[in-house]
């Protein structure tokens, strides 16, 4: 009967060891896996993050969360700590549990409207473009830009975008392209869908209505101006056809003095 129990307790004994050597096997087996992928740590949503949170809060209060990954997966922008460079950003927009918190996701610290932060003495304001004047995408929250305006002269006419079709040629000596504002934040970006039932002519025609930017393709960007650029931007989308173009601290960007100096396409 002991001998009994003795295999009984030696075999059991056997059992644990067993399962722990897989489990301290597989362990080891996945350090080494993500060694071998040379893993960095970057900053990961845990909870739901609002937009105008400051970063040293999220932090701090465990909202943010470092995690190793494997660096084949981390996006070039993707923040991997909290400096004190970035400490008192806030977030541009709602962060999800689980996305990674990207460079363009902080932003000055501001007073925050709603789900937008928008910068003290600015208005936030939309535009609808098309992906291609939306630099084909590449306008993100965070982002600077110039802002060029093509617009009929000496008509009381609009000019009309498609976003599913070319551009039509046009009157040389009647429509100009000029730049309207040569610094412009971009506060968030969104996709557009079309309206229902909405039809559009082919290319850039003119028309007496308002720009419509319709069709595939269309976005809606917010951007923070003030309210003598704001004037500006709402008059070139309700008369002209604006288009974004991104801008570095090198772009050597600078306002058109004069009507003279507009360039004919």
């Amino acid at each position: 009967m002991k001998r009994r129990m003795l295999t009984v307790t030696l075999a059991a004994l056997l059992a644990v060891f067993g399962i722990v050597a897989v489990l301290a096997y597989v362990a080891n087996t996945k350090t080494r896996v993500v060694a071998d992928m040379s893993p960095e740590y970057v900053l990961v949503a845990k909870a739901p993050i609002a937009s105008g949170t400051r970063a040293e809060a999220a932090l701090n209060s465990k909202l943010l969360v470092s995690e190793q990954l494997p660096a084949s997966s981390v996006p070039i922008d993707a923040l991997h700590s909290i400096t004190a460079d970035n400490a008192n950003m806030v977030t541009s927009t709602a962060i999800q549990p689980g996305q990674l918190l990207l460079k363009e996701m902080l932003v000055p610290a501001r007073e925050v409207t709603g789900a937008i932060a928008i910068p003290d003495g600015k208005v936030a304001l939309t535009v609808e473009l098309c992906l291609a004047q939306d630099v084909a995408g590449y306008v993100k929250p965070g982002s600077h830009i110039a802002v060029f305006d093509t617009f009929q002269e000496g008509s009381n006419q609009s000019l009309e975008q498609s976003c599913q079709t070319t551009h039509q040629a046009q009157d040389k000596g009647s429509v100009f392209t000029r730049l309207l504002l040569p610094d412009v934040e971009v506060l968030s970006v969104s996709a557009a869908a079309p309206p229902a039932g909405t039809t559009s002519s082919d290319g850039a025609v003119l028309t007496s209505g308002a720009t419509a930017a319709t069709g595939q393709g269309a976005v809606f960007v917010t951007v923070a101006a003030t309210q003598r650029d704001a004037e500006q931007l709402i008059l070139a989308a309700q008369t002209g056809l604006p288009y974004f173009a991104l801008t570095t601290l090198d772009s050597g960007i600078t306002r058109d003095a004069s009507p003279a100096q507009l360039f004919k396409p």
